[in-house]
């Protein structure tokens, strides 16, 4: 179950006082959850970086791999207690000028020259939009580098437009992905895991949002932990209560 499924199930069962049905109809097949006749889709809630073409991915299929690359790389680069330990930091945009595992190679050997001259200087490697900055740490820390921060260029920008925009096309996805079992419940919920500004948004941020909500009556926005943030419409949860539960 993935990290979002499981911050959806535990928020299921405390709304609707009952353990959800994991995968009802079969094991990678929607919906996620049901309770009774109700169905729920989960999907983690991030913030998307649009192509030229129109096209659009989470700012993490980039951040995910770039990061471990680099780490990894970087961890191959023996610890010296004379030379000390370095804070990384990565800040990078998109496109890409190569593939991450490149990128983290190129990056590493320049870092390892740094590293074996034995400076204490604050250095920074640029490859293409990538940039790693090496800060030198106050005392050894067991490791030639250590992570510190990852700057993503493309993120960022005002909650009031990043949010009705990655949840309009969050639900866009599910009622394609969800069309050919619609009739075979009567309600459908979905539920976004936040991880662009969790726990910081009120539904105030959002001022009007028009999504077409098509066979799902309810968007609901949670926090990691469970917590719920946002619904909308406003009370919607209610719409996919079972008798039982209303």
């Amino acid at each position: 179950m993935k990290r979002e499924e499981q911050s959806a199930r535990k928020f299921l069962a405390v709304r609707f006082g009952t353990e959800p049905t994991y995968e009802p109809l079969g094991k990678y097949k929607p919906p996620d959850f049901s309770i009774g006749r109700t169905a729920f889709e989960v999907r983690r809630l991030n913030q998307r970086f649009f192509r030229a073409d129109g096209s659009n991915e989470g700012l993490e299929q980039v951040l995910i791999p770039l990061s471990r690359a680099v780490d990894s790389a970087l961890a191959r680069i023996r610890f010296s207690d004379e030379h000390g330990s370095f804070w990384w930091s990565l800040d990078f945009s998109r496109p890409l000028s190569g593939e991450p595992g490149d990128i983290a190679r190129q990056l590493a050997k320049a870092a390892r020259g740094h590293y074996a001259e034995g400076s204490r200087e604050l250095k920074e490697i640029a490859i293409g939009d990538v940039t790693l900055e090496l800060r030198p740490a106050d005392k050894p820390r067991g490791k030639a580098f250590v992570m510190g921060a990852r700057v993503d260029g493309d993120s960022g920008g005002f909650v009031g437009d990043i949010y009705p925009k990655s949840i309009r096309l969050a639900l866009e996805e599910k009622i394609v992905k969800t069309a050919k079992v619609a009739k075979m419940f009567d309600h459908w919920g979905l539920i976004l895991v936040d991880f662009i500004f969790a726990e910081i948004v009120t539904p105030s941020d959002l001022g009007q949002m028009d999504l077409r909500l098509e066979h799902f009556d309810s968007v609901a926005v949670i926090t990691p932990d469970g917590s719920l943030a946002l619904e909308w419409p406003e009370d919607s949860l209610r719409r996919c209560e079972t008798p039982e539960q209303a």
